[in-house]
């Protein structure tokens, strides 16, 4: 199992500009049509192996750029099951809570890339790789470019480029537990017509391996 969930996309709900790019590809785009093609997203992939299911809490702070600031807090938890079940429940659900899971685009686990996207390797710097996705799916998202760590292949960047011109960007640290690589703080900027926002998410209280109803990941 991978440490990349929907945990990511809680940076990206609250939100017409051109979109940041993560690193200016060193050549051409490199296509990647199956693991063998990278052997980092084969790793990617293999990360955490032994971790089934986590839960964990998640407290979250919004700068919401309006006409009048907004500046909300949230906790709640967050829930993962392999292969790629997840849910975030909060412990209360203001009004503007409701909307995350509404705008928020979805993280995908590095397992699932090659069957929903078209991948590519745009850079590699020796200490960092850049892929960029294109979604086989028409849809409000043009591409999205992930960086990824070459020593430990976890994913330290989002990039999400709208085709309305807007963007969504979060960068992420991690933290070991019982020798899993887990995210333990998220920051990130949404930059999209309808949203402006900085938002920080901080993990914590991780419990590996534990049950977890399939209900929980119901859509509520």
């Amino acid at each position: 199992m991978t440490a990349y969930s929907r945990i990511g996309i809680l940076l990206i709900a609250l939100v017409g500009s051109a979109a940041p790019v993560l690193s200016a590809p060193q050549s051409d785009p490199v296509p990647i049509a199956s693991l063998d093609a990278s052997p980092l997203l084969r790793r990617m992939v293999n990360l955490n192996p032994t971790l089934k299911t986590y839960k964990a809490t998640i407290h979250l702070d919004v700068a919401l750029k309006s006409f009048v600031p907004l500046n909300p807090s949230l906790d709640g938890n967050i829930f993962f099951k392999q292969p790629d079940k997840e849910a975030v429940v909060f412990d209360t659900v203001p009004s503007l809570a409701s909307q995350f899971k509404k705008v928020y685009p979805r993280v995908d686990v590095p397992a699932n890339w090659l069957r929903l996207y078209d991948v590519s390797q745009l850079s590699d710097d020796g200490a960092s790789t850049v892929f960029r996705l294109i979604p086989k799916k028409n849809g409000r998202i043009e591409h999205l470019d992930v960086k990824a760590d070459d020593t430990n292949a976890t994913i330290k960047e989002y990039t999400w480029t709208y085709k309305d011109g807007g963007f969504v960007t979060f960068d992420q640290t991690f933290e070991t537990i019982s020798g899993n690589l887990l995210p333990e703080k998220q920051t990130g900027h949404v930059e999209l017509p309808s949203y402006k926002a900085d938002v920080t998410s901080v993990f914590s209280n991780y419990q590996l391996n534990v049950q977890i109803a399939d209900s929980v990941f119901e859509e509520k």
